[in-house]
């Protein structure tokens, strides 16, 4: 299994894409409900182990993120520190 990278717009389409297939169950639903249709069969079994796993997914996907958020907090926080730990003559320095 490979890794890509997502930048915050391609989550945004794959988010959409997963939008979209539930807009569909909604509208399966909603005709359901308009024409009183009590019992709609369905073969689920798949669909339901893909959404476990979708959703198992997603979770770890999120805690990895949530790690790397922690990471770059840690390096944004300790650079910050770095800066302010210099004299006004270092920062001159650095400029020129």
């Amino acid at each position: 299994m490979t890794l890509k990278p997502y930048d915050p717009r391609r989550l945004d389409q794959f988010t959409l894409r997963l939008l979209d297939l539930a807009a569909h169950m909604r509208q399966i639903a909603h005709l359901c409900r308009e024409y009183q249709i009590d019992s709609f069969a369905l073969h689920d079994k798949k669909a339901n182990e893909w959404c476990d796993n979708l959703d198992r997914w997603v979770r770890k996907a999120r805690a990895e993120l949530e790690m790397k958020v922690i990471e770059v907090r840690a390096t944004q926080r300790a650079l910050a520190l770095a800066r302010s730990e210099k004299g006004p003559e270092d920062e001159a320095s650095e400029t020129v």
